[in-house]
């Protein structure tokens, strides 16, 4: 299987992967996972893995999740993305929107691979306002 370029991923954000998970409701977004999945196109990173491995409630779901998550594109966090994340806080906070550590990191993770966030938190609306990150949408 060839590796996609990294614009054309889509960084699946934590909020995006609890829907997946939940046994009803959400079908647009798990329809949408389930598409970037086949099409080898979903991306996770370090942050988000770690959201996720600690919301497990068993060691059964958490093999699970791991067994899962072993075949996405993980986008790798280097020192000069904790900078840009800083920055993009700071700029964000000037203008009236506060973003926590770790939606602040995985936007700029996005930004900075070119691809697009999948996410089901409203704060990353707001961070796309004021920041070069792009939000995925099946239709675009």
């Amino acid at each position: 299987m060839t590796v996609p370029e990294s614009s054309s991923l889509v960084l699946i954000d934590t909020s995006a992967w609890i829907c997946h998970f939940d046994r009803k409701g959400y079908l647009d977004i798990k329809s949408q996972i389930s598409t970037l999945l086949d099409e080898n196109l979903a991306a996770i990173t370090g942050s988000i893995l770690i959201e996720l491995i600690q919301g497990c409630r068993t060691l059964k779901e958490k093999t699970a999740l791991n067994k899962c998550i072993k075949g996405i594109h993980q986008l790798q966090i280097i020192d000069d993305h904790w900078h840009k994340a800083a920055d993009y806080a700071y700029s964000l906070r000037r203008k009236g929107v506060t973003a926590s550590v770790v939606d602040a990191l995985i936007a700029t993770i996005a930004i900075e691979y070119q691809c697009k966030l999948l996410h089901k938190d409203s704060d990353y609306n707001l961070i796309a306002k004021h920041t070069p990150l792009k939000l995925y949408s099946p239709d675009s």
